[in-house]
């Protein structure tokens, strides 16, 4: 009785590990900016072979280098922030919509992300 409640522990840490970025706060507190911007930079990282809205590999290799600096919260809503990443070498800029609970929602080229009623 004990192992199988251990292994659908394990099972269930398993899932939601592999959702990386809706663990950013498992204990499903609110997020701070700072912790936003975090999410945001360590979610770049990932976008040149995971799909957070951008095709796969869209984002070439420069995006790894940006620092603390090339991120900042642009909006604060209700439930999530919009946090943009500029890229200077490049000259573009992208935007993260992250939800109060740590997930990311969405990324974009622009910053037009629209709650759903």
């Amino acid at each position: 009785r004990d192992s199988m409640r251990f292994l659908v522990c394990v099972l269930l840490l398993s899932i939601f590990v592999g959702q990386g970025q809706a663990l950013a706060h498992s204990n499903h507190d609110v997020i701070s900016g700072q912790t936003a911007v975090n999410i945001a930079s360590k979610t770049v990282k990932q976008l040149a072979f995971k799909d957070f809205g951008f095709e796969v590999g869209k984002l070439n290799a420069s995006w790894k280098e940006l620092k603390s600096s090339n991120f900042n919260v642009v909006e604060v809503l209700e439930d999530s922030y919009i946090v943009s990443a500029t890229n200077t070498a490049s000259e573009n800029t992208i935007f993260f919509h992250i939800g109060n609970n740590g997930q990311v929602l969405n990324v974009k080229n622009n910053n037009t992300f629209y709650k759903l009623d």
